[in-house]
């Protein structure tokens, strides 16, 4: 009995945990390509040409990552772009109601064989491993958990971002568009995959667990404010999360939980170089359920809101993680130890 008591105290003082934490795959943010310090000779296949500038170029704060890059408030996915409210925003003059332009444009768009989507298009195997990284080092490094993977075919800019033909600015309006939708695609003449519409969003619709494709217009009203977001993601895929600041002298920070009942903080993204982003790979056999926390780091205007968009684009099972896992290798890259898993 005395030997049972003290066992039990020991654990205790020891806090010895007998759950192990999950192991969601390997994963790239902007903190750990900052913490790189444009040191990129630990990378493989190291990076040398990048066309007409050097490949360091495009780690600077200036360039594609930073605040001046594609994604960011000036981009194409900021309020300047396409979508939003605003007078100069396409998807501001669509109108509600178009259910048969839809269902025709859709049926055009996705129901070819050679549709955007389809085997035919920039997600093909071909597309992806061969025609992709034929370009340069900077193509090879444009693939998932490269250095500059966030923004290649597999995140927001790509077909299954908000700017593709899932979008608002596709053949289905998904601004407001409340709750879960898919559309079956052609991925070859006789083969269907179901698509995630990108769902747009103030945040005062959120009202339930989102899916793995959606885009949420936010806004940090005070310095301490945390606003957070839940959605569910399906296995064997890519996640990518770009937290977008709306004015370029905002800077926001994300971090990823686990939605299960021990909270598990699984990834962190906190750059004041770079627009902030989360690239994970989702294993199989893992639960796929998170919370996303956004909070605002430092603000250097003091007369618009402090507004963000938050985007989250899943890659679906057009790959194998087993096999892309050791694509691209690099300090930038987080893994979890053998023990974890």
């Amino acid at each position: 009995m005395l030997y049972t008591i003290f066992f039990i105290l020991l654990v205790n003082l020891l806090e010895i945990p007998f759950s192990t934490a999950a192991c969601y795959g390997p994963y790239v943010t902007a903190s750990s390509i900052e913490a790189l310090h444009e040191d990129i000779h630990l990378i493989q296949p190291l990076p040398v040409d990048c066309g007409r500038l050097s490949c360091d170029f495009y780690l600077s704060s200036s360039s594609a990552l930073g605040s001046h890059g594609p994604l960011s408030a000036y981009g194409p996915l900021g309020m300047v772009g396409p979508v939003g409210h605003n007078i100069w925003n396409p998807t501001a003059w669509r109108p509600d109601s178009a259910h048969i332009i839809e269902w025709m444009t859709s049926n055009m768009l996705f129901g070819l064989e050679n549709n955007p989507l389809s085997s035919a298009g920039p997600l093909s195997s071909e597309s992806y491993h061969e025609t992709l990284p034929s370009i340069n080092d900077f193509g090879k490094h444009l693939q998932a958990l490269g250095l500059w993977g966030v923004l290649g075919p597999l995140g927001p800019l790509g077909a299954l971002g908000p700017l593709g033909p899932l979008g608002p600015t596709g053949p289905y309006n998904t601004m407001n568009l409340e709750g879960h939708h898919s559309v079956p695609v052609h991925l070859t003449a006789t083969e269907l995959h179901n698509f995630d519409l990108v769902e747009v969003l103030d945040e005062s619709r959120v009202h339930e667990s989102l899916d793995c494709s959606f885009m949420i217009l936010g806004t940090i009203s005070f310095h301490r404010e945390t606003d957070s977001y839940f959605f569910n993601c399906a296995p064997n895929q890519f996640v990518t999360i770009v937290l977008v600041p709306e004015h370029s002298l905002d800077y926001f920070n994300m971090s990823l939980y686990s939605n299960s009942s021990s909270s598990e903080h699984v990834a962190s993204s906190d750059s004041m170089k770079y627009i902030n982003f989360i690239q994970l790979g989702l294993m199989k056999n893992t639960d796929g359920s998170f919370r996303i926390d956004v909070s605002l780091h430092e603000m250097h205007q003091f007369i618009l809101a402090h507004s963000y968009r938050l985007i989250v684009t899943g890659s679906h099972d057009l790959l194998d993680l087993d096999k892309e896992e050791n694509n691209i290798r690099g300090p930038h890259i987080i893994s979890c130890s053998k023990d974890e898993i």
